[in-house]
């Protein structure tokens, strides 16, 4: 059973920024032909967004496993969580060892450390809108 789940997609100051394709995308192709231009304009801003959106990581807790895009981590080998606001974020991020998933865009996190002796990481840091639901998620709330 799914206990959390959420997609890390761009805010929406990201898709605003990432209007800046547009006119790359018009300037490739308006000195050939003005209609190729737009064409390519709206083309190359669909893409990239659709990009952005479909491929973006998802977080997933279940009754036995926390999903942090493409790494999973048995919920039994999960230590102490803890909320990491944006301006802790460089301190808790610094250790080459801690496994990240960052997304720019998304200021908080959860910090989680790894009780496994077998286990080169110590914990993993994961970037999440809702950092104490995803907490409650993993202490099993």
């Amino acid at each position: 059973m799914v206990r959390y789940q959420e997609s890390l997609t761009p805010s929406w100051s990201f898709h605003l920024a990432l209007l800046v394709v547009i006119p790359m995308g018009f300037g490739m192709l308006a000195p050939i032909n003005i209609v190729a231009g737009y064409v390519a304009a709206i083309t190359l801003y669909a893409i990239t967004l659709f990009a952005f959106v479909v491929f973006a990581p998802r977080i997933i807790v279940t009754d036995t496993h926390l999903r942090a895009g493409r790494a999973s981590i048995e919920l039994s080998l999960l230590g102490k969580a803890t909320v990491i606001e944006q301006v802790d974020r460089n301190r808790a991020i610094t250790d080459a060892r801690t496994w990240k998933l960052i997304r720019a865009w998304i200021p908080r996190g959860l910090s989680v450390i790894v009780n496994d002796s077998n286990d080169p990481t110590p914990s993993w840091y994961v970037s999440t809108r809702n950092p104490e639901k995803l907490r409650d998620a993993l202490r099993g709330n």
